[in-house]
């Protein structure tokens, strides 16, 4: 971006092209450590929420999804309900329905995998939050 002012009798031009671009970049790098300080703190059992990491406004947005039916349930902690169980023919359970109106039970969900939890994205900042602004202030810094 170029910008042209006039102060007093001083004509003033920037162009703001470089400090765009760096912080662009550095917008992307610092979602990318969110992800991978993120990453031990996420719940695990298959997987499947890790490997489901979205960028809803691009690489270069600040905003970074975990797409799967549960992962706001995970994040907050709390189970949600009601559980409608579901049995085959012969009476063996083999799963839970829900209607959409899901709400709080107020129960706190367990975590099968030691160092994982709810809230992974506070926890990683309040380990990382230094380290992630001395990225951007870096990158963003750069000629």
């Amino acid at each position: 971006m170029r910008i042209k002012t006039h102060v007093g009798n001083v004509d003033i031009q920037l162009n703001t092209d470089r400090l765009d671009r760096n912080l662009k970049e550095a917008q992307k790098l610092l979602n990318e450590q969110v992800v991978e300080d993120c990453e031990p703190l996420v719940p695990f059992q298959n997987g499947a929420l890790r490997s489901k990491v979205e960028y809803p406004k691009g690489i270069y947005g600040g905003e970074i999804m975990y797409n799967t039916p549960y992962a706001h349930y995970m994040y907050e902690g709390i189970v949600y309900g009601p559980n409608i169980p579901e049995y085959d023919s012969d009476g063996n359970l083999i799963g839970f329905w829900s209607p959409d109106d899901k709400r709080p039970t107020g129960r706190k969900i367990t975590y099968h995998t030691e160092g994982t939890g709810d809230h992974w994205f506070e926890k990683a900042k309040e380990q990382h939050k230094d380290d992630w602004l001395r990225l951007v202030k870096r990158t963003a810094g750069k000629e």
